[in-house]
């Protein structure tokens, strides 16, 4: 049985990112290989988006020193709570190494695998990883067999792709697959001179599982008859879409965010769930109103009636957005903010189903090339 190393973004208390991580592990199982996780633990992204590092949080960015150190202050014993949810599930479901705290200390006691594989999300992404070449497989011997699985670049400049120490990475690995069209494109472009296949574009690891397999997985939640609203920040134009149609739906609202602020003023609709609760809220819900990769994807595999918010902020990409939109036939569920009565008709999950099975094929045969060789 082959060995598989994966190194992903698992670490961080973030619903999409733990469950691609989860994805990815309960793919590579199905195929009946062995899989580990690099728990790979540096000590700038512990915690991302938590009550360790809320000072710093996306949510908090735009507010002055001293909101910030209120708001850090009092949210830390919900994310206490939400810390303790996250490592269950991590710890609970994901096939983990021994921790590496630095590359050093990774370098220095590499494991024997056949095979190391990036990815998914957002791992080429300097945003998240600040740059870190760890997840460009710099650390693993050049006998060793490299490839990636649907990475991200997330806005990564071209100045740092084009870095001599990413490109010179890049050239060692056997295979390389990127979630979306755009870093398509533009590794492409970089490793135009390499006598190399084309570079992979391929679906995100939690829409290989089904949706019955993410039903095992969610938790059953008591709530009924409610939308789900889910946004790392919640910015006016999400909280408005939601309020609409909540008015037109006669609906209640649940939020799901890290926006301390908002939380606080409305921490009576506002819920942290565990990674298996988050799946049961968008599961059980009559609608659900995002901003999230994830949470419009696993909206989609729960065959949901959602509506995806473009970002307006000039520092978000909605090419991860809209790159999943596309290749679903799903474009009409991104809506700019304008609720219409319009936005309510059914969704042709029919054609989008056709579609992401012939996604998966393409997925999977790429997977199989990876682990064949």
């Amino acid at each position: 049985m082959k060995k598989i190393a994966v190194i992903t973004y698992h670490r961080s208390y973030n619903y999409g990112a733990v469950l691609q991580a989860y994805a990815t592990v309960k793919f590579f199982e199905n195929q009946g290989f062995d899989v580990k996780i690099i728990d790979y633990y540096p000590q700038n992204l512990r915690g991302f988006g938590t009550y360790k590092n809320s000072f710093n949080d996306v949510s908090n960015a735009n507010r002055n020193f001293l909101v910030r150190c209120i708001l850090t202050l009092v949210k830390t014993p919900g994310y206490k709570k939400l810390k303790k949810a996250f490592d269950y599930f991590i710890d609970k479901e994901l096939p983990l190494t021994d921790s590496f705290y630095s590359l050093e200390e990774l370098k220095n006691n590499l494991i024997d695998f056949d095979i190391y594989c990036t990815g998914s999300d957002q791992v080429w992404s300097p945003f998240c990883t600040g740059g870190d070449l760890t997840y460009f497989l710099d650390f693993v011997k050049d006998s060793i067999k490299c490839n990636s699985y649907a990475a991200c670049v997330g806005i990564a400049s071209d100045t740092f792709l084009k870095s001599q120490e990413v490109v010179s990475n890049l050239k060692r690995f056997n295979h390389i697959s990127v979630r979306e069209e755009i870093a398509q494109r533009k590794l492409s472009s970089i490793l135009s001179d390499e006598n190399r296949e084309g570079i992979s574009l391929d679906l995100d690891p939690t829409l290989l599982l089904s949706g019955e397999e993410w039903n095992k997985v969610a938790t059953n939640v008591t709530e009924e008859h409610y939308i789900f609203v889910y946004s790392l920040s919640m910015p006016n134009e999400v909280v408005e879409f939601a309020n609409k149609l909540a008015k037109s739906k006669h609906e209640k609202i649940i939020f799901c965010t890290l926006d301390n602020l908002f939380a606080m003023k409305n921490k009576n609709n506002t819920v942290n769930p565990s990674p298996e609760e988050f799946l049961g809220y968008i599961k059980n819900a009559d609608y659900v109103v995002t901003n999230s990769f994830h949470g419009t994807v696993f909206s989609i595999i729960f065959k949901k009636v959602f509506f995806v918010i473009k970002n307006v902020n000039p520092n978000h990409d909605n090419s991860r957005l809209t790159n999943v939109l596309s290749l679903l036939a799903l474009e009409s569920q991104l809506v700019d903010g304008f609720f219409s009565p319009d936005n309510l008709e059914d969704i042709d999950y029919l054609n989008a189903e056709h579609k992401l099975e012939a996604m998966k094929k393409l997925s999977k045969a790429y997977i199989n090339r990876i682990i064949s060789e």
